[in-house]
């Protein structure tokens, strides 16, 4: 690459810097701060913009791979030819944890809050071929899997409500596990640093780190066992304190017991979205309705779904709730169809402090979380 055009391709990029910055705090903020985001799987969520020296190196790099005839990376395109410029990843602590965030982005995806450029592209991950109830064979191959995540290309999806001049920028984001992110960093700083700068290592300690690797797949999957068997045990001794008969764990899951918790999920989130058409009158999203699936069960209720809306969002109470929210927005609530599913669940969250806390602390929660919000939109 010419002097001039690296100069000018590092002039475009620390120009745009503070933008990327903005995204990424916008990014973090949307998982982090939507009550809908699955955050009892969330261990952490972190970023990091692209060095300068890194970049310049990578855009020589992939100019050098492309074929000939196929436009080289300048500083016109560079934006939207090298993807990772901002790189967000968010770290699991179990293998079942990566499957619920993929979930989450998927809906995101599907409202067009963010919009899937590329991917998801599995990166050799830790996730190996066999069930987590299951032992591990002793055929199977546990030899190196290499760098591991769950990679996807991003940009902001229309629906967004980011702040002016963040649509169009792409960026990375990346999902694994807390041993992935273990390993990675390891390896990172004191294998491929190294080999980078063109140190060749013996190979038995490259193939030291590649044992690593597999060693941290065992665990890994470990890890989900032992967390399935006390997730069913605390079932189990929850079934035999209620005395709900209807839950019977054993000390494993079986497929038919996990068969059975996916028909109810279904049958209950039907019964949900008719109740609360009826109650409301207009349609949820899948995220909202995934939310008050959840909060429901956070109320332990033993009545049906249907029932226990119908007493948490009572004509009254709804009365109430659009009085305090138009004394503090000074709009009604449901009326913004972005908003509506927000509005949504402040209402359910209302209902449930009133029931479970009193009409006081309710209202007052509800100044607070609508004040929060007035003033998120003001900046």
């Amino acid at each position: 690459m010419k002097k001039h055009q690296r100069e000018t391709i590092l002039i475009s990029f620390l120009n745009e810097k503070e933008k990327y910055k903005k995204l990424a705090e916008y990014i973090v903020q949307l998982i982090q701060e939507d009550p809908s985001s699955p955050k009892e799987s969330l261990h952490t969520i972190i970023y990091r913009i692209k060095d300068e020296l890194r970049l310049i190196e990578k855009i020589n790099r992939l100019n050098k791979e492309l074929q000939a005839g196929v436009l080289s990376i300048t500083e016109k395109n560079y934006p939207a030819r090298v993807g990772d410029l901002l790189g967000v990843r968010i770290i699991c602590l179990r293998l079942s944890d990566i499957e619920k965030v993929e979930s989450y982005l998927k809906l995101l995806s599907e409202e067009d809050i963010l919009s899937f450029v590329k991917g998801p592209d599995q990166k050799r991950s830790f996730i190996l071929p066999v069930s987590p109830d299951d032992s591990i064979p002793d055929d199977i191959d546990l030899r190196y899997s290499g760098y591991s995540s769950i990679h996807y290309l991003i940009e902001l999806g229309e629906n967004s409500d980011a702040p002016p001049g963040l649509k169009g920028l792409q960026f990375e984001l990346q999902l694994r596990t807390i041993l992935e992110e273990a390993w990675s960093e390891i390896d990172h700083k004191y294998r491929y640093v190294r080999s980078r700068i063109g140190l060749n290592l013996p190979e038995h300690i490259h193939m030291g780190f590649y044992n690593l690797s597999a060693y941290l797949q065992v665990a890994a999957l470990q890890a989900e066992y032992l967390c399935r068997l006390a997730e069913a045990y605390s079932l189990k001794r929850i079934a035999k304190v209620n005395g709900i008969a209807r839950i019977s764990l054993g000390d494993e899951f079986s497929s038919t017991d996990m068969d059975k918790d996916e028909a109810c999920r279904k049958l209950s989130s039907s019964e949900i979205e008719k109740s609360l058409k009826k109650i409301l009158r207009f349609k949820f999203t899948p995220r909202t309705l995934s939310y008050i699936e959840k909060r429901l069960g956070d109320v332990n209720s033993e009545e049906k779904p249907h029932k226990t809306l119908q007493k948490l969002l009572t004509k009254n109470r709804l009365l109430e709730f659009k009085s305090i929210f138009q004394e503090i927005l000074n709009i009604g609530p449901f009326a913004n169809a972005k908003e509506r599913n927000v509005d949504v669940i402040n209402a359910l969250n209302f209902g449930i402090f009133y029931e479970l806390q009193g009409k006081r602390v309710a209202q007052e929660g509800l100044r607070a979380v609508l004040r929060w919000r007035k003033d998120r939109s003001i900046c």
